[in-house]
């Protein structure tokens, strides 16, 4: 796909880690003669309307530059979940007395 820097500079950049708009991309870094991208400068819209933010985002955090906007993995991921605890007593392995009574079954012993 090739794009101009005109094109591209009126894309949104909108982060995948957590979905917030984090502004358009205002600049392109780039090796001389070689021509490789090294990232973008985005202009982002934290605080007043003044003291716009800019942050570098490197070109192995941009996943997919699309039609509309740019999306990128910057920032901290969340950690994963932990993994859920297994179960405390395997009914088909466990013996009557290692585990802990069911819950919300009636008891038989009281009929007979």
């Amino acid at each position: 796909m090739e794009i101009t820097f005109s094109e591209l500079k009126q894309r949104d950049v909108i982060n995948l880690i957590d979905g917030k708009h984090m502004g358009k991309v205002c600049d392109i870094s780039f090796t001389f003669p070689k021509g490789d991208v090294l990232g973008f400068t985005v202009t982002g819209c934290k605080g007043f309307r003044f003291s716009k933010q800019e942050i570098f985002l490197p070109i192995k955090s941009v996943v997919k530059i699309g039609q509309d906007a740019v999306l990128v993995k910057f920032g901290k991921e969340e950690p994963p979940p932990p993994p859920k605890e297994p179960p405390r007593c395997p009914p088909p392995n466990c013996p009557p007395s290692n585990c802990p009574p069911p819950q919300n079954r009636r008891n038989y012993d009281e009929y007979e």
